[in-house]
């Protein structure tokens, strides 16, 4: 299949929908590809992409689009969606640190403007946003409690979360956003996700330093992406926080994931966010309560090991 361009001759180029018609932005990232894939056929899937996209199935309408450049409100008008899935970003924090500017639009400036036109066509819209919009001063973050973000990537997120909240604020019913936790599974490159880091790392005998001393609430790929088809399914509306049950820092997660699959465990390095050396300050603790999800959703992602574990099943499935 070849990729189409937001161009006016799109929507006749479209095949015929049937089910619900999704717009996914960002299909090609570590949670978008996992979005697209569950999708399966039950779904109209416009798929917006900026790097490669391989084969897709009927169901599947690539669409190559620079978000940086491209008008968001020119895809509402021509694929007509019935809901918004807003999964692009720029999410690396150095890269956000270097070029706020590019950070801003991408993350911010973007998002807003496919709110305002999906609030205007009375679109219902998913957005992804992240646990890094609180400063970790205390963990066990819940939805009452006040963000602040301590970077650049995090601040442009937040401030994408108050743009949605304001546009539609007169249709709350339309617009859901997941805070998304720490996410791991397989991507489609291995440098994506703490999966693939270290996996890639582990082959060329390169050591993976985590830090001892900053913790997260880490979410099994699958259940993020299964929230976000509920979401689309269900209409469930609000703000939620979506982590899973285990508080863990970065270490002893990347121990349980080499002890699981068999990496060298000797090259997993203790480090502490104290020696870190980058552009911005890193939060200790964004573990956050996902008690509103579960009890609004009808069931509780699962805890580390699980997750493993049905990453192990998922691979079986891959070779």
């Amino acid at each position: 299949m070849s990729d189409t361009t937001t161009s006016p001759n799109l929507n006749s180029e479209a095949p015929e929908a049937t089910g619900t018609r999704v717009l996914l932005t960002g299909a090609t990232g570590f949670l978008g590809g996992r979005v697209l894939r569950d999708l399966a056929g039950n779904h109209q899937v416009f798929a917006t992409h900026h790097g490669a996209l391989e084969e897709t199935a009927s169901y599947i309408t690539p669409v190559r689009w620079e978000a940086s450049k491209g008008a968001p409100e020119v895809l509402l008008a021509l694929f007509e969606p019935d809901v918004v899935v807003h999964l692009m970003a720029l999410t690396r924090t150095e890269a956000c640190a270097k070029n706020p500017e590019k950070a801003r639009l991408l993350n911010t400036e973007v998002t807003a403007r496919l709110g305002q036109a999906a609030c205007y066509r009375g679109v219902r819209m998913v957005f992804a946003s992240t646990d890094l919009v609180f400063d970790g001063a205390k963990g066990n973050y819940t939805e009452k409690d006040e963000p602040r973000p301590t970077s650049t990537y995090a601040q442009t997120k937040r401030e994408a979360e108050q743009a949605l909240q304001q546009i539609f604020r007169d249709r709350p019913e339309l617009l859901t956003i997941f805070r998304v936790g720490l996410s791991y599974g397989w991507g489609d490159s291995a440098h994506t996700g703490p999966i693939g880091w270290l996996f890639h790392n582990a082959e060329s005998g390169q050591p993976t330093d985590l830090f001892t001393d900053e913790f997260r609430t880490p979410l099994f790929q699958g259940d993020a992406s299964r929230a976000i088809l509920e979401a689309i399914e269900h209409q469930h509306a609000g703000l939620f926080h979506l982590g899973g049950p285990d508080r863990v820092d970065r270490y002893t997660l990347g121990m349980r994931i080499a002890e699981r699959f068999g990496l060298d465990t000797r090259l997993v390095r203790k480090k502490s966010i104290r020696d870190y050396q980058g552009p911005e300050p890193r939060a200790a603790d964004c573990s956050m309560v996902s008690a509103k999800f579960i009890e609004t959703f009808g069931w509780a992602p699962v805890g580390i090991e699980e997750g493993l574990e049905r990453m192990r099943e998922e691979r079986k499935g891959l070779t």
